[in-house]
């Protein structure tokens, strides 16, 4: 049991990792302005099913440019125009910038402690050795 466990315990942290991003994008999508969508006509099922998951892409159309991301799991593509998308990677850039700063900020805190790649008490510590 605990050999089909160890097995499956990567896999499923990937899988968990990759629906965190989507769902992610998803929430910046929404909050730039980006409008969920779902196909109504053959032509847009037929673009739909082209489209790979997961991807933002660009599109002129009728000399306006629009931005669709699909969506398989709600079965619709955000979409949105070039304010939404400027939007979008403002919000974007603006998120990455908040992990970084807490990435560094968890490393000044374990430098102010003393504490290495190795956890606070060092290389040689194993516990109940000591």
């Amino acid at each position: 049991m605990k050999k089909i466990l160890f097995l499956l315990l990567p896999s499923l942290l990937l899988a968990s990792c990759a629906g965190v991003g989507s769902s992610n994008t998803k929430r910046l999508l929404s909050a730039s302005g980006f409008q969920p969508k779902q196909p109504q006509t053959e032509k847009q099922t037929e673009l739909y099913d082209a489209m790979e998951p997961y991807k933002l892409y660009n599109k002129e159309i009728d000399g306006k440019m629009l931005y669709g991301y699909k969506d398989p799991e709600q079965g619709v593509v955000y979409v949105g125009g070039p304010k939404e998308h400027e939007q979008y990677q403002k919000y974007a850039v603006e998120q990455q910038l908040a992990q970084d700063q807490r990435v560094a900020a968890e490393m000044q805190m374990e430098a102010a402690y003393g504490w290495g790649s190795w956890g606070p008490y060092g290389r040689g510590y194993r516990r109940g050795f000591y």
